[in-house]
This record gives C-alpha cells, sequence and structure tokens, in this order.
C-alpha cells in the first residue's frame, strides 16, 4: 500500500479488457532486472518507483489502467516511455491500444527531447573521449535527482535524418528502417544551463556505436537529448560505491557532489583507473581489475554497514551477483541502494 505522498505531475491510460496480472508480472520483471523500487497495493495495484518519479498499473474494471508520475514536468515523458517500452516488447496489443491524454501535442517533439551540436571533442585519457555540447535548454538536465540522458544519434552518414515525434496517442513515434536512431544513456558530467552547455565522457572501446559516432564528431555536428532519465545522486551518509568504466563518469559527478558531505569507499572494477576522478577527502578508492567478483568476495568478507547509500553499476552478471549477496544474503535495505546494469554481458 502506499505510505509516500503521489509526485505532482501524472498522466494515466486505459488498457480495456487487459488482463491485471500480465502486467504486473511485465511489471516485476523490470523492477527484478533494473533493481527498481517495488510497490504493490493488495493485489490491484503496482508500481516502480525511481528519482524522477514512478510508473505502474492498477485494475480498472474489466481492463487496466497504466499510470506514469513524475516530480518534474519534464520528466512525465520518461515515466511513460518506463511503461510504454516493457508494453511493446512484451504485450504489443496492449501496448498498441495505449492512449496517454495530450493529443493536441501530435507531430510534435517529444517534451522531454531537443537538439544539441558539438561544441568540442578530445581524449580525456586513454580510454575516454570528452565531449561538449551546446544546446538553448539543458535545465532540465541540471538536477542532481537525476544525473543521466540518452543521446539521440542518427544512422551514419545520414543526410536527412528524421526525429522523433509524439504520436496521436500521446506515446513517441521513433523513426524506424533506414532511419532508426541510436539512444544509448549517458551521465552528464558537467553542465551549465545557464550559459548552454553540457559535458560528457564516452568510454572508448572497440564495436560501440557512440564511439564511433564520437570519434567522427566535430564542432556543429547535430544531435538530439532526450531525457531526463533517472539515475540521481545518493544522499549524504556513508557511501558504498562501485562500477566499471561504464561508470567512471558517474561516479565522478557523485563524488564531486558528495565532497565534504560524504565518506566512503570507491570501486573502479574496470581493467584501467586513469580517469580522471575527484578524490575528496575521506573517501578511500580501491582498484579491483578483476571486477564484479572480486568485489563480491571483498564485500562477503567485510559486508558494507546498514546504513550505508549503496551505488554500484557495471555489467549485468556482476549487478545480479551483487544484488544476490546484498540483498539475499545480507538483507541490505534496498532503498539504500541504486545496482544498476549500465550493460549486458549475457547475450
Amino acid at each position: 500500500m502506499r505510505i509516500t505522498p503521489l509526485p505532482e505531475f501524472q498522466s494515466e491510460a486505459l488498457l480495456p479488457g487487459q488482463d491485471f496480472a500480465a502486467v504486473e508480472r511485465l511489471i516485476r520483471a523490470e523492477a527484478a532486472e533494473h533493481g527498481l523500487d517495488l510497490h504493490s497495493g493488495h493485489g490491484r495495484s503496482i508500481w516502480c518507483a525511481v528519482e524522477q518519479g514512478e510508473f505502474g498499473a492498477r485494475k480498472r474494471g474489466d481492463g487496466v489502467l497504466v499510470f506514469a508520475r513524475a516530480h518534474r514536468i519534464e520528466a512525465l515523458a520518461a515515466m511513460q516511455q518506463a511503461i510504454a517500452e516493457p508494453l511493446a516488447r512484451h504485450l504489443p496489443s496492449a501496448a498498441a491500444a495505449l492512449r496517454w491524454p495530450g493529443a493536441a501535442e501530435a507531430g510534435r517533439p517529444p517534451a522531454n527531447f531537443s537538439f544539441a551540436e558539438v561544441v568540442s571533442a578530445h581524449r580525456l585519457c586513454a580510454d575516454f573521449l570528452r565531449l561538449r555540447l551546446a544546446a538553448p535548454d539543458l535545465h532540465r538536465l541540471s538536477g542532481s535527482d537525476s544525473i543521466h540522458f540518452r543521446l539521440v544519434l542518427p544512422a551514419p552518414d545520414d543526410p536527412a535524418p528524421e526525429w522523433p515525434r509524439t504520436g496521436a496517442n500521446g506515446q513517441i513515434l521513433w523513426p524506424r528502417g533506414d532511419k532508426a536512431l541510436h539512444r544509448p544513456v549517458y551521465t552528464v558530467r558537467a553542465i551549465d544551463a545557464g550559459r548552454g552547455w553540457l559535458d560528457l565522457d564516452i568510454f572508448d572501446h572497440p564495436g560501440g556505436r557512440a564511439v564511433g559516432w564520437a570519434r567522427r564528431a566535430v564542432p556543429g555536428t547535430r544531435l538530439g537529448l532526450l531525457g531526463p532519465g533517472g539515475g540521481g545522486i545518493p544522499a549524504p551518509g556513508h557511501l558504498v560505491l562501485a562500477g566499471d568504466e561504464t561508470a567512471y563518469p558517474a561516479l565522478a559527478r557523485i563524488l564531486e557532489s558528495r565532497a565534504g558531505q560524504a565518506g566512503g569507499e570507491v570501486f573502479l572494477l574496470g581493467d584501467h583507473a586513469d580517469y580522471p576522478l575527484p578524490r575528496p577527502p575521506g573517501f578511500a578508492l580501491h582498484h579491483l581489475p578483476q571486477g564484479a567478483p572480486a568485489l563480491c568476495d571483498r564485500l562477503a568478507k567485510a559486508p558494507p554497514a546498514a546504513d550505508s547509500q549503496l551505488w554500484m553499476a557495471c555489467a549485468r552478471s556482476g549487478i545480479e551477483a551483487l544484488r544476490a549477496l546484498l540483498f539475499g544474503r545480507f538483507g541490505h535495505d534496498r532503498g539504500r541502494a541504486h545496482l544498476a546494469a549500465y550493460w549486458n554481458d549475457k547475450d
């Protein structure tokens, strides 16, 4: 049952004739896969709470009412997508019936989408490229409650890319086929919304589509920004932070933001550790190039204190092992933890 107030901004859509049990299983699977905070109400409602708000469903007559709620208006579209995308993957007939309010916006860009241009691109260290982007309205990406967003990149050498638009049902319509857009998630490493720029750091690894785009990027290259997309700064206190190279920029943002307010331990799980991380007093940095298995061994011998705030991100297999250890074996409070799979090593 609910014991917290509803987020201020809300949107609902009815799926007539839809079996609630199927939607409930879908939401439970999403929560398990991404380590989300799951809630239920007497078998008639279920929802996932994230930093930006929440998404979920409840029984309504012979159908299901799906809902999206956000603490900030610019995050509402992201919450709608959080429930619409798994519906499209697993219950396509339900997704086809989904009609969010707001048909008057049909044909326009989504509310959480904007264009940006590359200002500069350079090598930050051996394994990372840093890009500075310029855009006129970045305030929605400047909060500490959500430090991630999606790059929206057209296919290489596409002279006339198509961009997302709002459909008559209120959902985001994405180009398909040769016009399909790549939408990787990245961390806002630094931002000055007033001056209209943000920095992001891209892990340079073989085969990455975003890496290939970043290597070709020159000043004036146009792209899209979608977000914010969740994953905020953990609360002050004793922090236990861990991540591989894909999470180094987020670790840097957390350390920078919590300097003087928190302390704890930071575990770097990548092969290399030359990324320029802040080193505020009170934090001990450890390099574990053996990755999540080495971290599991270490935490099994010295579990984090019950009041520690945990923030960890790496490959899916590593996060699954850490969840089993920290939540299953030690019973750590999920409300004091953010464990996220930043990439899938199980395909």
